[in-house]
């Protein structure tokens, strides 16, 4: 197998696939704490640190790291999400020695200095202007509220302005010191690489790290459905986020759902474009989406249109819903279906950063290695009565809270 895994005694977690023909290397860690993990003063937090790790260190600038990772042809980058933070590079493999050793600087040995703390909650500061500006952005984060309500899986990742501001350097100390330790990283990589030359070097420069007891967060609980109306007038079109809660990562019905997704709303031969777009002519954009975490998941819908059209288009979307609850999908349907997202899987796994991160969640969801051909398999096996299952238990309007951003003041269903 070209997939490896080590865990050393300080709980850091190695994981490898080596791929033939290539010669990059994308290598990751991950930190499996996120805004999730934040608590009411904490908010931002998470993605605060993740923007001061590229701050400087003790003996290299801000400067000094972007250069050197470009003046050996790589890329170095970050980002936060709800249940982990992700630092990661992509670079010939020539360079792993080097990148390597930059990476374990960057996480064990920023600087944190008073002053560059002040500058990048300013320039966080203006990425939230861009979030609060972007009508989609805002369409999505209403989505979250409506189903997630007042639990931290429900709070924007990069904090509110307010609450960006009332985090302190001791804050960020604090957390960066619980939450940074070893059975809480996970070191991936994809590439032309060898595992073992990766452990020696995650061994050498990692090692004090120490492992603590894993934080358990509460499960969200389910609130009744509701639509949330953000008055833009400086915007002429609607953008709607709607959406229901479904299941967990590590379901049973995570690869259905899957499939039932690719059907609804992926592609250009899905339902809800060839309704909304190809027959209708009331979009131009519209998609489906599935999140799922640790311990639940929803499905969402997103779609950008003139006022004068929401209500039909809404009646349009759950007139398809109530077509796959009713009349299922037929034997040919569902085929294209599962090519279409097969075709996707391989496509993407081309790549050395997608692989890298789906051994990254394949590693915090499941605790193991999924093949290629387990998820093959997998998708082969969804049946048209498992489809019909999930649309009827996941796709009843009743059910469906919505997000909506635009140029209007209240909408009924």
């Amino acid at each position: 197998m070209s997939y490896k895994k080590t865990t050393l005694p300080n709980g850091i977690r190695v994981v490898t696939e080596r791929m033939e023909g290539v010669h990059s290397i994308s290598l990751g860690i991950c930190i499996m704490s996120g805004s999730r993990d934040e608590n009411e003063n904490e908010k931002g937090i998470s993605h605060l640190i993740e923007h001061m790790l590229f701050k400087g260190t003790e003996t290299r600038t801000a400067k000094d790291i972007a250069v050197a990772i470009e003046s050996i042809g790589g890329a170095l980058n970050a980002f936060t999400a709800k249940e982990f933070t992700y630092y990661y590079a992509r670079f010939l493999d020539k360079h792993l020695d080097r990148v390597w050793e930059l990476l374990a600087d960057i996480l064990e040995h920023p600087k944190f200095e008073e002053k560059e703390f002040i500058k990048e909650k300013a320039v966080i500061l203006e990425e939230i202007k861009s979030f609060e500006d972007s009508p989609e952005e805002q369409a999505f984060h209403g989505l979250t509220r409506t189903l997630f309500k007042d639990h931290p899986l429900a709070h924007p990742i990069m904090g509110t302005r307010g609450e960006l501001n009332s985090l302190s350097h001791d804050d960020l100390l604090r957390f960066r010191a619980l939450y940074y330790t070893g059975d809480n990283l996970i070191v991936a990589a994809s590439g032309h690489l060898e595992h073992e030359k990766l452990v020696e070097l995650v061994n050498s420069s990692l090692s004090p790290y120490h492992n603590r007891s894993k934080k358990t967060g509460q499960l969200p609980e389910k609130g009744s459905p509701e639509i949330k109306i953000k008055t833009r007038r400086d915007i002429s079109q609607v953008r709607v986020a709607l959406g229901c809660r479904t299941t967990k990562y590590d379901s049973k019905e995570r690869m259905p759902l899957l499939v039932l997704n690719t059907l609804l709303g992926d592609g250009m031969s899905s339902r809800l474009f060839q309704r909304l777009r190809e027959e209708e002519a009331k979009v131009y954009t519209v998609f489906s989406y599935l999140e799922l975490f640790k311990d639940t998941g929803f499905l969402g819908v997103y779609l950008a249109t003139s006022k004068n059209h929401l209500q039909s288009v809404t009646n349009n979307i759950f007139d398809e819903f109530t077509k796959l609850r009713e009349k299922g999908v037929n034997q040919e349907e569902l085929k294209n279906t599962k090519e279409h997202l097969k075709g996707e899987l391989i496509l993407g796994l081309e790549s050395t950063a997608n692989r890298m991160v789906r051994l990254t969640k394949d590693e915090i969801y499941l605790s193991r290695y999924v093949s290629l051909d387990e998820v093959i398999s997998s998708i082969d096996n969804v049946k048209e009565e498992d489809i019909a299952s999930l649309a009827e238990r996941f796709l009843n309007p009743n059910n469906y809270s919505m997000s909506i951003v635009g140029p209007i003041k209240s909408f009924s269903l």
